[in-house]
């Protein structure tokens, strides 16, 4: 009997590593949505058993008890607001950034990327305080606001990385023709961005989506303005715990980032790599 090349056992046991890697990575998930058709009591008893029934019943419930229209309105609205806003100023501040050669240039990109370079939690309080100065606290524009500030930084920086690769002898083609540099912008530079903006748009509106932690500091309690995370979260406190209702909503809230990444995915891969080739 021949024996499998080294090559061949080597692939196989990888393979199985990853599998199981795998799997201990999706069990949280598949845990919250078995649990999510249980009542409360079988969670407590057996947290790994599957449900006694299938039924729809606790979502149903919970699709009412949360207002989730409104709530899918809501973040459906922050995550658009977000990623238009983001994917049409970045792209020029990134543009405008690596194609002036100069110090000043140099600062302000520097300075535009610096939040990346702090830990959030550093400058939230300052921020919140910010926010409630002028206003907004509690408010949809102050979230929109402060959540395009937040994924700019991000966006600038894998842009302007994208932008060095872009041959510059086609704008100096264009502006010999005759085209001026707004349009040699938008019908030159910005079509070649399209790798680089479809991995912002997918990065920027997960982010805005599955946000929690700003939506809280902005808006607070205000349940006309919260998201679906936040909504959920405020479920949760020292006194209370609604599991039977928070586990649907959980999933029910997953269901559209999951289909979104999966069919985005391969945009997120090739674009950093395409931004990263130069820094």
């Amino acid at each position: 009997m021949k024996k499998k090349p080294k090559n061949l056992r080597q692939v196989n046991a990888l393979t199985i590593i990853i599998f199981v890697c795998a799997i201990f990575w999706l069990m949280p998930l598949v845990l919250i949505f078995i649990n999510s058709f249980k009542p409360y009591n079988d969670m407590l008893q057996d947290f790994l058993a599957l449900p006694k029934s299938w039924s729809l019943k606790m979502y149903v419930e919970t699709w009412t008890k949360f207002g989730f229209p409104s709530l899918i309105f809501n973040t459906l609205l922050y995550t658009f607001c977000t990623v238009i806003l983001v994917v049409l100023m970045a792209p020029m501040a990134a543009y405008k950034l690596a194609r002036t050669k100069s110090r000043l240039s140099k600062i302000c990109f520097v300075l535009i990327i610096m939040p990346m370079m702090v830990p959030f939690q550093s400058y939230m309080i300052t921020l919140t305080r910010l926010v409630s100065n002028v206003k907004l606290t509690g408010t949809r524009t102050g979230y929109i606001l402060v959540s395009v500030g937040l994924c700019m930084p991000l966006a600038v920086y894998m842009i302007h990385g994208f932008v060095k690769n872009v041959p510059i002898d086609l704008e100096e083609c264009a502006c010999i023709d005759g085209a001026g540099k707004i349009r040699t912008y938008f019908s030159i530079v910005l079509p070649l961005l399209k790798p680089i903006l479809t991995t912002v748009v997918v990065l920027d509106a997960l982010a805005t989506w599955n946000d929690i932690i700003t939506n809280q500091l902005i808006v607070g309690g205000n349940t006309v303005a919260m998201n679906i995370q936040n909504a959920l979260y405020m479920q949760f406190s020292a006194q209370t715990a609604d599991w039977e209702h928070a586990l649907p909503g959980i999933v029910m809230s997953m269901i559209p980032s999951l289909i979104f990444f999966v069919v985005m995915q391969k945009h997120i891969v090739g674009g950093i790599t395409a931004g990263a080739v130069k820094g």
